[in-house]
Order: C-alpha cells, then sequence, then structure tokens
C-alpha cells in the first residue's frame, strides 16, 4: 500500500488530503514517526525518524497519533479483496503482501490486466491506492512495486538476460539483505550498483559476505526461489469498524453491524467455513476491548443470522446506550457438521445460504457497492 498509515488518515480526514502528514508520536515527546505522506516525505521526513526531527524538517506538518483499529480494518478489507483474485496470497506486514496467479490466466486474463484489475477494486471498495509489481518471483515484485509509487503498476521482464540488464544500474541497497552496514562494506570495494555486484565471482561475495554471499550472487542476476505461502487456514473470521467519532446512534450501529456480519459471511462462504460461535467486539470509552460470544446449535455463514445474534449481543451488553468507538462481528469454532435433528432447520438455511452466495457473485464481479442489504450503511459519525 502506498504511505498505508498517513492515507488511512488522509481519507478518513478530508482536512488532511495533499497536507503533510506525519502519523507517530507527538512534537515534544521522545517517540519516532511511523509513517509519513508523500507530501511530507517531500520534506526528508521518514519512518522510524525522531519526531523532533520530523518537526524540524517540517515544521507545519501535520501529526497524527496512530489509530491501530482503523489501519487494522482497511488491511484486511484489502487482503480480502486479494484473495477473491487467488487463494495464494501471502500477508507479510499490514500493508503488502504477495499473490501467486500461476495458472489463473484463462479465467482472470494476463498479469498485467490482473494487476489493473485488483487496483482498480482496491480504489473503488476502501479509497486507498496500492503500487503493483508484476514479476517472475517474490523479490523482483517487490521491486518492481517500489519503482513507481504512489499508485503504481510496474512489470519487470520475465527473460534472464532482460532481467540482469533491468537490474544492472539499481543501487545495490535495492537487493534483499542489504542494508546499511552492508551497503558500506560494498562501498569500500568500489560496489555501488547491482551491475558492479554482477561482475563479482560467488567466491568473492561467500568470502566477503559468509552465507549470505551466495544469496547475493543469485539476486543480483534476478534469481529467487521462495514461493508463496497460501494463508494458513483461518481459527476465525472476524471484521470491525472503527468510527471517527464515539457514536450511540441505534440507526448507525444497526447498518453498520449488518455490513460487518455480511462481510464476515462472505469471507467464510469464500473459505468454505461455518462458525459455531457468532461473536460481538467493541470499545467504548475505556478504550479497552471487550467481546461476548454465542454457541449456536447448528453453524453458520449466513449474515442474517450472524447479524440477528451480534444485534442481541449488543443488547444485552454493558456498552448499550453508550458512545462506540469500535464495533465489530465474527465467527469463530470452524465446523461444517449437522446434528440429524436439525435437518429441517438445515434445509431452510441451505436456501439462505444459496441466496447470499449469489450475492457473493455480483459482489466479485462489480465490488462490495453493487448491492446492499436492507439498511446497511457503514457511517463515519462527523
Amino acid at each position: 500500500m502506498d504511505a498505508f498509515f498517513a492515507s488511512v488518515e488522509q481519507r478518513d480526514n478530508p482536512a488532511l488530503r495533499g497536507k503533510p502528514v506525519i502519523v507517530g508520536a507527538m512534537p515534544g515527546t521522545r517517540g519516532v514517526v511511523a509513517a509519513s505522506s508523500y507530501e511530507a516525505r517531500k520534506f526528508g521526513v521518514r519512518s522510524a525518524m525522531p519526531v523532533s526531527r520530523a518537526q524540524a524538517l517540517c515544521p507545519h506538518g501535520f501529526f497524527v497519533i496512530p489509530r491501530m483499529a482503523a489501519y487494522s480494518e482497511a488491511s484486511h478489507e484489502i487482503m480480502d479483496i486479494l484473495s477473491e483474485f487467488s487463494p495464494m496470497v501471502q500477508q507479510v506486514s499490514v500493508d503488502e503482501a504477495y499473490l501467486d496467479i500461476t495458472g489463473c490466466e484463462k479465467l482472470l486474463g494476463t498479469p498485467l490486466n490482473v494487476a489493473k484489475s485488483i487496483k482498480k477494486r482496491i480504489k473503488q471498495e476502501t479509497k486507498l491506492t496500492i503500487s503493483v509489481g508484476i514479476a517472475p518471483n517474490k523479490f523482483l515484485a517487490k521491486l518492481a512495486s517500489d519503482l513507481e509509487k504512489p499508485d503504481g503498476c510496474t512489470m519487470a521482464p520475465f527473460d534472464k538476460s532482460e532481467i540482469i540488464a533491468w537490474l544492472a544500474p539499481m543501487p545495490v541497497g535495492r537487493l534483499f539483505g542489504v542494508g546499511k552496514v552492508t551497503e558500506e562494506l560494498f562501498f569500500k570495494q568500489g560496489i555501488r550498483t547491482v551491475g558492479d555486484v554482477q561482475k563479482q565471482s560467488l567466491d568473492f561475495l561467500v568470502k566477503r559476505f559468509g552465507d549470505n554471499g551466495k544469496n547475493l550472487y543469485e539476486l543480483c542476476r534476478g534469481i529467487h526461489n521462495t514461493e508463496v505461502h497460501e494463508l494458513e487456514e483461518a481459527k476465525s473470521v472476524s471484521r470491525e469498524h472503527t468510527f471517527q467519532y464515539d457514536t450511540a446512534d441505534i440507526a448507525i450501529l444497526k447498518s453498520t453491524l449488518l455490513s460487518l456480519s455480511r462481510d464476515v459471511a462472505r469471507r467464510a462462504r469464500r473459505e468454505n467455513q461455518k462458525g459455531n460461535t457468532v461473536v460481538l467486539i467493541y470499545r467504548g470509552k475505556d478504550f479497552n476491548k471487550h467481546s461476548r460470544r454465542k454457541t449456536l446449535t447448528m453453524p453458520t455463514n449466513i449474515s442474517r443470522t450472524i447479524y440477528s445474534i451480534v444485534w442481541e449481543l449488543f443488547q444485552a451488553s454493558p456498552i448499550f446506550g453508550h458512545p462506540v468507538r469500535l464495533i465489530g462481528a465474527g465467527i469463530t469454532n470452524f465446523s461444517n457438521e449437522v446434528q440429524t435433528n436439525l435437518f429441517e432447520a438445515e434445509a431452510s438455511n441451505v436456501a439462505l445460504e444459496a441466496s447470499e452466495k449469489a450475492i457473493d457473485a455480483v459482489v466479485s464481479k462489480f465490488g462490495k457497492k453493487a448491492i446492499f442489504l436492507g439498511g446497511e450503511k457503514i457511517h463515519n459519525t462527523q
């Protein structure tokens, strides 16, 4: 994602758009910068920089305290979209993932078309931009994704000789495993570009850099055989929403829970899972996250069922009638077994599940905003 934390802040607060946003500690403290917008980066502000230095470089910057729940929510939305294009998704951080579309060409089109479709879906549904790198392996894809930020889409060469020529002029720091210390060692040897590394023998690199020498010898030639690891089977599915301002508005809370329940159900169906337990998540003025849950007589992945139960749990919770900062819905305790004395009830659920799968197909093709359940709408209370 592009300047992820700062981009979420600019999306959620229009007053910050186009401004130098610095997410992290507040001026006057000894903390550091967690993220900075591209506007702030023009002044030299970077993540992990002491906030005092950031303030000196960008005295007119807008300093924002991190909202990790909001970033996590946006990350979940984006990963859900990626998983609709391929089951082989490896999330490596809150704002970065690898996607393997090998074998999906007939269904999805060329890699470039897939990348454009992903970018379009994410922009439409989250109002955020991402930069995509297309390549034959993870190293080259990561490198390509960094070349045209923000909102970029770069395809690396796939031919071996073309890959070597493409990498040659790049700074040596582009190679995986080359940090400041290794970079300084290269500089002392007069090695400044990837092309300079390509000229070195395997023996030299191993003698100079130990076990990492062989890795550098391969990387400078674009060789990287680490596979994309499919996400581990989830033990639960949940979605949360953080309001810009605390709210006790019943209409807002009901419609938000309805939308979250729909997202939970759709993801569970995509993973062919049903939950025996429905979970309500909430956070009030105490900033502590609380949960309530109810175990069912029969597992479900139906949004109406999930919603009715989380609303029931919410009404019975101590937070009901008081301002809410965050609210969420989920299912856990997965199972696909059905008790024999519940077959009649299961038959009606099959019909509901079939109707919701039809909705899934529309959403997959046209996006989440193509169809809504009655009363559904996510609110940012102003």
